[in-house]
Order: structure tokens, then sequence, then C-alpha cells
């Protein structure tokens, strides 16, 4: 067995994939997750569980026994929501990464892996975009995430090493050595292709999708997305592992590096589905950029990290994790 890893927010979509590949080459996990949106029954059997806050330093205590590496994935994440309740995502968010480290200097644990976002870059001009693009995030939860990173350039600046990877678009199952299938399933899904494929699932006779926009300055004048799949962004994290620098946060974009846009998306889904979907053009979203696309050239750089998933790969992985969840 390797080091031991912490993986907070591992009942969750992304941590508890993180947790089964992690445990499938051979770390040993202990996931802590106060289970507000993440769900027991998707945390591998091979990882201990902790059901705790990251606001509970005794807990984090607890959990950091033996630990060599923390990935922080304990994050609330719905765009909107974040409008509503900016108070909310500000005490999870930033100030439970604050506890968070706190808990690890006294633990003397001092590698942290964060699942960051792309929404710190706010309505980037310039793309793709580069890890060093001005940060300006647009609502609550890029701002909570933000501040987070800044806290954790903080602590690196005072002997800690750091990775914040800022995770674009991510879609698809993962199915562990065990057999078991790790899908995305969030009860209110935000995401295009998962959101599509749940709708298809639910309504196979009449299908409409709304599409917001169609007259964005892109190549079929729907907005353009960067889309990874699960699998490669896990890849990113094992690689992460042998790649910290004492004294750096090294901010990493994780994306595919390609655009799609959202048309080319929903024909993808139509291919891989085999079924026709009625497209539904509503106005734009006050707020949404027209393209968002990951430079990953840090990544292959520092980490020697290829994303490897095409978009096909991507939408029949999460069409099979849908047809899993019935």
């Amino acid at each position: 067995m390797k080091s031991k890893i912490l993986i907070t927010g591992g009942a969750g979509y992304i941590g508890s994939i993180l947790t089964a590949y992690l445990l499938d080459h051979n770390y040993d996990v202990v996931v802590l997750d106060d289970l507000s949106t993440g769900n027991e029954q998707v945390v591998d059997k091979r990882a201990r569980f902790i059901k705790a806050s990251v606001l509970d330093k005794a807990s984090l205590l607890t959990a950091l026994s033996g630990i060599t590496t923390v990935i922080a994935c304990a994050a609330k994440s719905l765009v909107q929501e974040s409008l509503l309740e900016p108070e909310l995502y500000h005490r999870e968010n930033t100030e439970g990464m604050q506890v968070l480290l706190n808990a690890m200097k006294s633990a003397q644990v001092n590698q942290i892996i964060f699942s960051s976002t792309a929404a710190v870059y706010g309505d980037s001009k310039i793309q793709p975009i580069r890890e060093g693009a001005p940060t300006n995030p647009v609502n609550p939860y890029g701002q909570s995430k933000l501040a987070a990173e800044e806290y954790i350039s903080d602590f690196c600046r005072r002997g800690f090493a750091g990775i914040t990877f800022r995770y674009f678009n991510v879609a698809g199952s993962y199915k562990n050595n065990m057999g078991d299938l790790l899908v995305e399933n969030h009860k209110d899904e935000t995401h295009l292709i998962p959101r599509i494929m749940k709708k298809i699932s639910q309504n196979t006779l009449n299908c409409d999708i709304e599409i917001y926009g169609d007259k964005w300055q892109t190549k079929d004048g729907s907005c353009v997305r960067d889309y990874l799949h699960v699998l490669d962004l896990a890849h990113a994290h094992l690689l992460a592992l042998e790649s910290f620098k004492r004294g750096e946060n090294q901010v990493i974009n994780l994306g595919s590096g390609a655009g799609y846009s959202v048309l080319e998306v929903v024909d993808e889904i139509q291919k891989v589905v085999g079924h026709p979907l009625n497209k539904i053009f509503g106005p734009a979203r006050p707020g949404d950029p027209a393209s968002l696309c990951a430079s990953i050239d840090k990544a292959k750089q520092v980490l020697g990290w290829q994303p490897v998933a095409s978009l096909t790969e991507i939408v029949t992985s999460s069409w099979q994790g849908v047809k899993r969840l019935g």
C-alpha cells in the first residue's frame, strides 16, 4: 500500500471517483463528508469513511491521523444557489478551507490538492485561458473558490505544498477494480451533458432541450465549452501526488484543450443515445461567456499529463452511467 490520502467531499461525484481510482492504484484512502449533498453509498467500501464537516476541526484532526496528502473536494458548487445564499458559500468553501488548513498545520500534514474551478476566471476575453489570465469571478461560487485558493497560497508561502486544479466541464463515469460503476447523479443537475442525459432517461417520447442563445460569436451561434472525462481528471490527480513543490501553490487548468459548441454536444448525444432531441432556442443567459476553453500546456509540462478521451467517449460514458441509474 502506498501513502495515505484524505479526500474531503469524497461522497460526491468527483470525490467518490477519485477515492476509487486511488484505491485501485494502491493508495490508502480516508473519506470525510458531511453528506449534505453526497451519498455514503457511493463511497468505495475499501476506504475509511468519516461523516463530518470540514468546519469541524476536531473531526478533521481525527481524519488527518497518518495522512500524507489532502485532496480537498468538499464544496458547495451551484452557481444559482450561490447567488441566493452567498453567505453559505463563503462559510462552506472559504471558511471551510481556513479550518482545513489550520487542522493540517496542527496535524503536520503539509500537502494539499485543491478542486477549484474555471469560474474563477469569469468572462475571460482571451481564449484558450491560461493560468496567468486575470481572475474575475462573476458569482459568489467562483469568488469563494478564489478566496480558498488564496488561503492555500498563503500557507504554501509558509512551507506547505499545494496544487490547485481549476476544473472546466467534467463528465463521464468510472468502473473500479471491483466492478462498481460510479456515475454523476446530482439532485439538481446543471451541467449540459448529464442534464440532457437525465432528461432523455425520464422522457424518451418528447425530449425538448433548451439552448440558451443562437447568436453568439462562435462557429454555429451556440456557446462553446471545454469538456473533460472524469477518468482523465483522476489520472491528473494521481500524477499530482508526485509533483508537489514545497513553498508553492501550483495552479493548473484541467480541461481537454478543445472546445465544443452546445449544438455539437447535442448532436453527439443524439448519435450515442440514438434518440432525436427537440432543440428549443431561448434567450442568452446574462453573464454567460460565448466561449470557455482551457489552455492545458501547464498540465502537460508540470505533470506530464495528456487527456485521452474524445467527446464521443465522454458522452458514451455518461450515457452508460445514466442507464445504470435507470
